[in-house]
């Protein structure tokens, strides 16, 4: 299991937006912690020799191992949380993301206010997730350790709202901590990634499906 969890810049990288403080506890106290646990869990059992995403979709659906899809699923979301944030970040994205957000929302602006509407509506600790459903971008929320990964839909961005997220930096309003991630530390360059790679597999089960009717073809055609 290959799941040792790390953060891909410096604690105080991204300071002044989030504090070196904050990173520290959150990395060590929580993700870490979550991990060491997962092992412990896992070890000497058939889940021991899993991925990680693998490790998630299968300990979800059965609830006497609830218990480590909580702490693996919080790994995961972790992972995809650092990648969301880059030092010297935020603002509109450029690539694939600038046009699937103006199709899907018409403007940045309007985006950017549905995804903070969405962290304010959200009642308790969770997630916040800019998600690719059936072809079109979504924006939704998970309770706890809930992921969209069991829910075959493609993460994209991820925020943390637990309050060990921005209590130190922001006390106790989410608001702000929202708006300091999408002004200051959202980095699309692994949303663009992820949907460049997904749009290189359709494309790729597109010319799979049509290659079957090539030798028919030729039959008919007397070639």
């Amino acid at each position: 299991m290959n799941t040792e969890p790390r953060i891909p810049y410096k604690f105080a990288d991204l300071e002044p937006a989030m504090s070196r403080d904050t990173l520290v506890f959150h990395f060590l106290r929580h993700q870490r912690v979550c991990h060491d646990r997962m092992v412990a869990l896992a070890r000497g059992t058939q889940f021991e020799t899993l991925d990680l995403e693998e490790l998630v979709r299968v300990t979800e659906r059965n609830p006497a191992h609830h218990a480590l899809y909580r702490y693996a699923a919080e790994v995961w979301n972790h992972d995809l949380y650092w990648r969301s944030m880059r030092p010297r970040g935020g603002g509109a994205p450029s690539g694939l993301m600038a046009q699937q957000i103006a199709g899907r929302f018409g403007t940045y602006e309007r985006f950017a206010r549905e995804f903070r509407d969405a962290a304010s509506a959200h009642f308790g600790s969770g997630w916040l997730w800019l998600v690719w459903r059936s072809g079109t971008l979504q924006i939704l929320t998970t309770s706890n350790a809930g992921t969209p990964l069991v829910r075959g839909d493609t993460a994209l961005l991820a925020l943390d709202l637990w309050e060990h997220a921005y209590y130190l930096d922001h006390q106790n309003r989410r608001a702000a901590y929202v708006n300091t991630f999408l002004e200051e530390l959202v980095s699309w360059e692994d949303a663009n990634r992820t949907l460049a790679s997904l749009t290189a597999a359709s494309e790729s089960r597109a010319v799979a499906r049509v290659r079957p009717e090539a030798p028919a073809l030729l039959r008919r055609t007397g070639l």
